[in-house]
């Protein structure tokens, strides 16, 4: 379909130069044979005359159905347009404005877009494209005399931390001997496993000892500052965690305001033109879906961007296989145990499952735990390796799952999360120290108790605020 531009002079042909609609060329109307002929020799289409003549767009117009642009002062509009639909009574009208001007009465069917919105929906994201670009630039230059990379995530890695990961790999140009992805603990939940497996994704376990053996170390997901480790300065950063205040990196992108990582690294990879793998879209959607409950917990517009760009790309049959993991036999005794001891106390159903195989059926239970009606939250604890494991998780509408946790078991150990879910890890000889027990009774009620009086506690602050 051709599409018809209409300004006095050529100031739509500077700004619309080379576009092209369903392959079809414009055609520019101008007032000035001057200016036509400045158009013609640029190879485009253009017809000169008074644009106020019906005349003019009957020699213009093929169908009276294209589409039209229009962009002149505002005394001369009306005629203009008056003319236009003589001829083309029902051809769609954009007419472009200076944003000082007030839209008069315009004839239906004319849309009005103010000149101001090309800033903003063209030049904007281009000048953030180059900032980005600019940025991976730099990022690769400082690795590039690298011989060996470690990308490094935290403990127990998520989808996101992973997909980042990969996405980190593949923005260097490395590959994974030369660019090893590492953690200084395991990835235990079935998912995650599955998510590598079915991916091809390769994870080290390394001591913190071995950072020192690379020429450079990048984190993704992750800040120095949230390892027990203590960790010296590192080269890179990448997270959409809160910022950690000690943290030290010599480059670092930390926004907060995006609901994942991999939303970064997808914007990282576009901006520089890297195409994106199957398999990598498939890990960077997943992260995505993962990290922001499908774009349901905080997903900002840039996540949704990224969500959109990587959809078509990934393999869903892939994603189906990942987020669907089998379930062992002895996960079912697990959670009938789990079934049979829940108490439900003012909308937040407890469950201890005493001690477990491994780690990942706590959160498991967790999350099943919310579907139950009635419930705002579910606080499932369960001991692992002498350590207590407690996973929580809310509705997303009520206060900070992290926030509680802190409050509740932050004395006793790790313990922080996201809104909606949060864990905390606490060596059972901590909780002896401090409790003077440490049987699976006693933490039960430990838990409950420590867990209902902070959520109370953030309960009255909240109100006294408001108060």
């Amino acid at each position: 379909m051709r599409y018809v531009l209409v300004c006095p002079d050529d100031f739509l042909h500077q700004l619309l130069h080379g576009t092209t609609v369903a392959g079809d060329p414009p055609l520019y109307l101008v007032a000035e044979s001057g200016v036509r002929t400045r158009i013609a020799r640029g190879g485009e289409q253009a017809l000169s005359g008074n644009l106020d003549d019906p005349a003019i767009y009957r020699r213009a117009f093929r169908t009276g159905r294209e589409a039209v642009v229009v962009a002149a002062p505002a005394e001369r509009l009306t005629k203009i347009l008056t003319a236009l639909r003589t001829v083309a009574p029902q051809t769609p009208i954009l007419v472009l404005r200076d944003q000082e001007e007030s839209p008069a009465a315009l004839p239906p069917g004319v849309t009005t877009l103010p000149i101001s919105a090309f800033g903003e929906r063209v030049l904007q994201p281009e000048l953030e494209r180059a900032a980005l670009r600019a940025r991976v630039e730099r990022i690769r230059q400082h690795f590039a005399p690298a011989e060996r990379v470690l990308i490094m995530m935290q403990d127990d890695p998520d989808p996101d931390a992973i997909a980042s990961a990969l996405a980190l790999r593949t923005l260097l140009g490395r590959n994974r001997a030369s660019a090893p992805i590492a953690t200084f603990g395991t990835i235990t939940r079935p998912e995650n496993r599955t998510m590598c497996r079915i991916l091809d994704i390769e994870v080290e376990e390394i001591r913190a000892w071995a950072m020192d053996e690379y020429d450079r170390v990048a984190m993704v997901d992750v800040q120095p500052g949230f390892f027990q480790e203590r960790l010296g300065q590192v080269d890179l950063v990448i997270d959409h965690h809160p910022e950690d205040r000690t943290v030290r990196a010599l480059m670092k992108d930390i926004r907060p305001a995006y609901g994942a990582t991999s939303t970064i690294l997808t914007e990282y990879l576009r901006a520089a033109e890297v195409k994106i793998s199957q398999r990598l879209a498939t890990a960077l959607l997943y992260g995505i879906k993962s990290d922001t409950l499908h774009l349901e917990r905080g997903g900002t517009r840039a996540d949704m961007e990224a969500f959109a760009s990587l959809y078509l790309l990934a393999n869903h049959n892939w994603l189906r296989r990942i987020e669907r993991p089998e379930l062992p036999q002895e996960a079912l005794d697990v959670f009938a145990h789990g079934l049979a001891r829940r108490q439900l106390i003012r909308g937040v159903l407890f469950s201890h499952l005493g001690a477990v195989p491994y780690v990942d059926l706590i959160p498991q239970f967790a999350d099943l735990c919310l579907q139950v009606e009635g419930v705002e939250w579910s606080v499932v604890s369960g001991v692992v390796n002498g350590e207590a494991h407690i996973s929580v998780r809310n509705v997303g509408y009520v206060k900070s799952a992290g926030d509680v946790v802190r409050a509740a078991f932050g004395d006793l150990g790790a313990a922080g999360g996201h809104r909606a879910m949060a864990k905390a890890v606490i060596r059972l000889a901590d909780w002896r120290a401090e409790l003077g027990d440490a049987t699976a009774e006693t933490v039960r009620q430990g838990v409950m108790e420590r867990f209902l009086r902070a959520l109370g506690g953030l309960e009255s602050a909240a109100g006294n605020e408001r108060g």
